[in-house]
């Protein structure tokens, strides 16, 4: 039986920053770290890598974690952020009390795509990226509206 969605696992260049990001604006906390080497042959297989090496650090929020890996194999060239519309996991959502509030206190550290939008079932959200490119969404859900 399925009970619900655990984490969500982003790759970074650099866990210590990606981690002091979410820690530091999202609420985050840190609840497990621990590297790997390429000795580690059954790690790299249940990823999918013939070879890896790196460092994972388990980020805890309320009601969910997000998991944040650095390789430091194999190397990856950088690319352009990737587009919400490509196929494959698109966005990181936060729910929040009050958008235009968060959206005010994030702009300095995320690029907002635009400002928040109501939506016409009361809902409010923005799309911004974290310093990696990822996408991550405020989201003012109906309910919290006052």
């Amino acid at each position: 039986m399925i009970k619900g969605i655990h984490h969500i696992g982003v790759a970074t260049r650099d866990l210590d920053r990606l981690c002091a990001f979410y820690c530091d604006y999202f609420h985050g906390r840190r609840l497990a770290e621990f590297s790997w080497d390429q000795d580690n042959k059954a790690l790299s297989e249940r990823l999918g890598l013939a070879s890896s090496a790196g460092r994972l650090c388990m980020l805890g929020f309320a009601e969910t974690r997000l998991e944040v890996f650095e390789f430091k194999e194999p190397v990856i060239l950088p690319e352009n952020s990737r587009s919400v519309a490509a196929p494959g996991l698109s966005h990181i959502a936060f729910e929040v009390d009050d958008a235009l509030a968060e959206f005010e206190r994030l702009s300095s550290v995320i690029n907002f795509h635009a400002p928040p939008l109501t939506m016409p079932a009361g809902g409010v959200f923005a799309y911004g990226r974290d310093p990696d490119g990822n996408v991550v969404e405020i989201l003012q859900t109906p309910k919290q509206i006052t």
